[in-house]
C-alpha cells in the first residue's frame, strides 16, 4: 500500500507538470502574438543557425503572412506565395511556390529558404523576432521590417 501511494504521488506530479508546461505554451500564443504574427513583412536575418551573407546590391529574402491562409513574400530572386495554418505555437507551410526568374548569386539561398519554410512545424515571437522552428529547433530567424 505505501509503494502504490508513493506511485500514485509521482503519477500526480507528472501530470500537474505536463499541465503546468502546456499551459504556458497556451499562453505564448494569445490574440497579441497572432496579431504580431500577421501583416507584418519579417525578413530573414539566419538559416540553419548562421546569418545569411547576401551578395551586394541583392535585397534580403521576407514573407508575410496575410490575415487567412495566405502567404506571400520574395526569395531573393522570386516572389513567394504559399499557405499557412496555425494553431497554438504550431506553424506550417504548404503549396510554396514562386515565380521562375534565375539569379545567379541569389538562387541557393532562395532554395535554403523555401527548403527550411517547408520543414517548419512550430513559432515563437520575442519583440522583433519570429523564429521558425522544426521539431523544438530554431531553422529560421526573421525580423520585424
Amino acid at each position: 500500500p505505501i509503494a502504490s501511494a508513493s506511485r500514485m504521488k509521482k503519477s500526480l506530479a507528472l501530470v500537474l507538470l505536463s499541465f503546468v508546461l502546456s499551459s504556458h505554451t497556451c499562453n505564448k500564443t494569445d490574440a497579441a502574438t497572432m496579431a504580431s504574427l500577421m501583416n507584418t513583412q519579417w525578413n530573414l536575418q539566419s538559416l540553419g543557425g548562421s546569418a545569411i551573407q547576401l551578395p551586394s546590391g541583392a535585397k534580403a529574402p521576407w514573407l508575410q503572412l496575410v490575415d487567412g491562409s495566405s502567404l506571400v513574400g520574395f526569395g531573393g530572386c522570386n516572389k513567394l506565395m504559399g499557405s499557412y495554418t496555425t494553431e497554438g505555437a504550431h506553424i506550417g507551410f504548404t503549396n510554396l511556390g514562386g515565380t521562375k526568374m534565375f539569379c545567379e548569386n541569389t538562387m541557393e539561398l532562395e532554395r535554403k529558404f523555401t527548403s527550411a519554410l517547408g520543414t517548419v512545424d512550430g513559432y515563437t515571437i520575442d519583440g522583433s523576432t519570429l523564429k521558425l522552428m522544426q521539431g523544438g529547433s530554431e531553422v529560421v530567424v526573421l525580423v520585424k521590417q
